[in-house]
């Protein structure tokens, strides 16, 4: 069966997906994109390239081949639906990049035969999904899907007046929707001149960035913190660009923000292009986990990260026998932001990259350096175990802190006036809070990790 996969293995086409410009800087609407569902999207756009205009007939491809990860075992109508739903129920709009690419989608035949006389019949609103059309089925044995465009998406897939060149192997190895969606940006200017991208206000990279249209936005500050300077690192150490963040006061405040961009010496890249793997959503779906909340945390640590702390969960969950865990999100959680305290989140494959070009020991950080970073990972690790003692339910806190009393009394030496406030349950006392925090990270994680040590 010479299907279109087959014949792109053998033409030896790079997998790079020609994307229109028009659709680099997408927001959501009604609903937040996922990492996943939008590495699957490019990957169905590269197909429906390869094949070419297929008429009325749509596109069609194997489920494997836009999403990994499905078994024999798995439910393809209940798992593979949840980001192919996201695609034909997720209603986008495309910003223009630039005022220059502003009128860059063709216009309607109402609008193109308007007069000029009118008020400029290029100013049009369109809205549509980013799917009209989705068919699971089974052929030959196999999971198949074939989809279908609103119009103008079509429109610009398959005659693109600009487009984006972008290397599939590369979007593959970014852990984070924020990665993501700043290398497809910035890739396209890449072979600038000015070495620059287009210059917005703060407020219009949030959204575009974070794949949502939040009511109330974050700040850029924490925004630039927790998702840009990480997905920045990563897009670094992985891809074919590299990225500068460049900002722009006015008076005190960050007003408008653009990324340099500077291209690294040519790479030869895979022919074939890398779906979305989904076994790390499937492992968490089956530890009980809801998909919205796997989800979120994929998008803010990345799947890497994820495959780990999934690990430290189920050795969890069989060392603690019968007693279940109560709020398996928030402990998933913990074990993230713990793990990750040392090293910046979504980072766990871009970490390996740089221990392989990491300098010589001489070049290395000063003692000094690295005790200053230790100190502030201990400080974090006691403030996640504060959170997390904190969130346990109150019978859960009495066991620990009669558990600290017989320790302290084991011990010897421990001061009456603790021992009292131990005996009525008076753990958030001043004299007590600390030690109870630290006992409980110690027996729960350990005396490695609370000292901020990374496996």
């Amino acid at each position: 069966m010479d299907t279109s996969l087959t014949r792109r293995r053998k033409d030896g086409v790079p997998a790079t997906l020609n994307k229109p410009v028009a659709a680099l800087a997408i927001v959501p609407l009604n609903r937040s994109l996922t990492v996943t569902a939008r590495k699957a999207y490019n990957v169905m756009l590269h197909l429906a390239q390869r094949e070419g205009d297929t008429g009325d007939a749509g596109f069609s491809a194997p489920l494997n081949a836009i999403l990994r990860g499905f078994g024999v075992g798995n439910n393809v109508a209940s798992d593979a639906k949840r980001y192919i739903d996201q695609m034909t129920g997720t209603k986008i709009e495309w910003r223009p990049l630039s005022e220059g690419e502003q009128w860059l989608l063709p216009l309607s035949d109402e609008a193109a035969a308007a007069p000029p006389a009118v008020d400029d019949a290029r100013d049009e609103l369109r809205i549509f999904n980013m799917l009209a059309e989705v068919r699971l089925y089974k052929k030959n044995g196999e999971n198949w899907v074939t989809w279908f465009y609103p119009p103008t998406v079509k429109e610009q897939m398959l005659g693109p007046h600009r487009w984006a060149r972008l290397e599939l192997e590369v979007i593959a190895r970014l852990s984070t929707y924020t990665a993501v969606a700043l290398y497809e940006i910035c890739a396209r200017y890449r072979d600038n001149p000015g070495g620059v991208t287009s210059r917005h206000p703060w407020g219009w990279w949030v959204p575009v960035l974070k794949g949502s249209e939040a009511g109330k936005q974050r700040e850029w500050r924490k925004f630039k913190n927790e998702f840009v300077n990480p997905a920045m690192r990563e897009i670094n150490a992985v891809s074919d660009i590299e990225l500068e963040l460049l900002e722009y006061k006015q008076g005190r405040a960050i007003a408008d923000v653009q990324f340099g961009v500077r291209k690294k010496p040519a790479q030869t890249w895979s022919q074939t292009p890398e779906p979305p793997d989904m076994t790390q959503v499937l492992r968490a779906l089956r530890l009980g986990l809801r998909e919205p909340d796997v989800d979120a945390l994929i998008d803010r640590y990345g799947e890497p990260a994820m495959a780990s702390a999934l690990d430290a969960m189920e050795r969890s969950q069989a060392s603690q026998g019968a007693k279940p865990i109560l709020n398996k999100a928030a402990y998933l959680k913990t074990i993230l932001a713990g793990q990750t305290a040392a090293t910046p989140p979504g980072l766990v494959e871009a970490a390996a990259v740089a221990r392989a070009v990491a300098p010589p020991p001489s070049e290395s950080r000063p003692p000094q350096a690295l005790t200053a970073v230790g100190d502030e990972v201990r400080a974090e690790r006691m403030a996640l175990a504060r959170d997390e003692f904190e969130a346990l339910p109150p019978g859960d806190q009495a066991g620990w802190t009669l558990r600290l009393r017989g320790h302290l009394v084991e011990q010897g030496g421990a001061s009456p006036v603790v021992v009292r406030r131990l005996d009525t349950g008076q753990w958030q006392s001043p004299l007590v809070k600390a030690m109870m925090i630290r006992y409980y990270a110690q027996q729960v994680h350990g005396e490695a990790w609370l000292q901020g040590a990374v496996a």
